[in-house]
């Protein structure tokens, strides 16, 4: 039988935090979300500038590892990077997203 590797703890924490800054990010753009006054709270009171350091220094942590691992694309090192960049792109460029669609950033200014 095959010995497979398996992601040790640090990796799970990164990967985690990948995935709530993401989640973060998409309920940000969510107008329904953002007038839930709890949730508007936290993203007022730095909840926004934490989220996208943990985002940008999760990225660069996958980018490494990933090619440390001789770009395999078997690893969840390049996904984690993929989903890193996606939050970033989210981040920067949607304006909203609601039942009519995504509002880019380009569209409102």
């Amino acid at each position: 039988m095959k010995a497979y590797n398996r992601l040790n703890d640090w990796d799970k924490i990164v990967a985690i935090a990948t995935i709530l800054c993401f989640i973060f990010w998409v309920l940000a753009k969510i107008p329904i979300v953002w007038d839930f006054i709890p949730f508007g709270i936290l993203y007022e009171a730095g909840g926004w500038i934490l989220s996208a350091l943990i985002t940008i220094v999760c990225s660069l942590y996958f980018l490494v590892k990933w090619i440390l691992n001789r770009f395999s694309l078997r690893m969840i090192y390049l996904y984690g990077f993929l989903l890193g960049v996606f939050t970033l792109l989210i981040m920067r460029l949607v304006y909203s997203i609601d039942l009519n669609g995504i509002i880019w950033m380009t569209n409102k200014i």
